[in-house]
């Protein structure tokens, strides 16, 4: 018998005149568009999951009566699937972007992985649907308060590293200058030709 009290099913999608339907967002799928500040606040929970479970792991191998083999084990399985999730996080956040998520192999390649990433943070996505679905219903107070926080904190180290690489790479005198003018001591000095027993 049908429930003459509820509405009609709408599925997600564009009904014309600016309207859309959201999707539900899946924290877990690895299908869906992502928009910058749930990019943000998702790596930085995923990442702090995976911080507490590799250190849970170390403190309980620690015990002589649990192999060491075992923490290493269960360290190297959260760290896979802490990479498969964060992938997923960026396949979803270049589809709200627009772009094919094969993109995210630039991760691999040295001199375009920070810059990249930093465009991973700062790309507008498509407000209206596109290839890869409905954008991200509007986000909550969690999502903007960590999110948020996490994207500046992401933005301005990203910034920073990629205009140390590029500055190193045309102008590595002007860094070793710098490195000099440091105070003794606040960067440890490599021991060159010493053999250790």
């Amino acid at each position: 018998m049908d429930n003459l009290y509820k509405g009609p099913e709408i599925k997600p999608g564009y009904l014309g005149k600016g309207t859309i339907v959201y999707e539900p967002i899946s924290p877990l799928s690895l299908t869906q568009r992502l928009g910058r500040l749930r990019y943000a606040c998702y790596q930085f929970c995923s990442s702090l999951i995976a911080i507490l479970l590799m250190a849970l792991s170390w403190v309980v191998s620690a015990s002589p009566a649990v192999p060491a083999w075992l923490g290493y084990l269960v360290t190297g399985v959260v760290a896979l699937l802490a990479i498969v999730y964060l992938t997923g996080l960026m396949v979803r956040r270049l589809h709200d972007i627009e772009r094919s998520g094969w993109w995210t192999l630039l991760v691999l390649v040295p001199g375009i992985n920070l810059p990249f990433q930093l465009y991973l943070y700062l790309a507008d996505g498509s407000s209206m649907m596109n290839r890869y679905g409905t954008p991200n219903p509007p986000p909550g107070a969690l999502v903007k308060v960590f999110g948020g926080l996490f994207w500046v904190w992401n933005v301005l180290v990203l910034t920073f590293l990629t205009a140390l690489v590029f500055l190193q790479w045309w102008q590595p005198d002007w860094i070793a200058g710098a490195l000099e003018r440091l105070p003794l001591g606040s960067i440890p000095r490599l021991p060159v030709g010493q053999q250790y027993h």
